[in-house]
């Protein structure tokens, strides 16, 4: 049997999609919804987790460290951006501001991809598995990476 849990988060950051032919070619910002959901294949029997897969406390906990309390309120920048991104970039880090460094364009799709695989990167000597992220970019679109194990 397959049991999982499923807790949402938000946070807020800006990006560019260079080489995009669009308006998000343009420096711009998103209030995202994360939805991780973690699997385990049974029930802690035993102490104050009785009953449970995972203490969502601890799935809040695991998930702000390493993602929320990284790209809230950042610039997402991609490493093979145009020159203006990278340029952007450079300045936000001159100044002391925010920016995470991302080896992916930061699309919805790729940052979902980056969440699901440091998540389950942290949690690989644990029963647990992060086997889907769903990451609305707005509140009508959204990407979302599934894995299957």
């Amino acid at each position: 049997m397959k049991l999982t849990v499923t807790k949402e988060f938000t946070f807020d950051c800006a990006h560019i999609l260079s080489y995009h032919e669009g308006l998000c070619s343009n420096l711009h910002g998103h209030t995202y919804r994360l939805e991780v959901t973690a699997s385990k294949n049974e029930l802690i029997n035993e102490g104050s987790s009785e009953g449970m897969i995972l203490d969502f406390g601890d799935l809040k906990r695991i998930v702000k460290d390493l993602i929320i309390d990284i790209f809230d309120h950042s610039f997402l920048f991609w490493e093979s951006g145009c020159d203006a991104e990278r340029e952007i970039a450079d300045i936000i880090e001159k100044y002391g501001m925010r920016i995470v460094k991302l080896k992916d364009r930061p699309t919805a799709e790729n940052i979902a991809v980056f969440i699901i695989n440091t998540l389950n990167e942290h949690l690989k000597d644990s029963p647990i598995n992060i086997v889907k992220v769903r990451l609305y970019e707005t509140p009508t679109s959204y990407a979302e990476v599934k894995n299957y194990v």
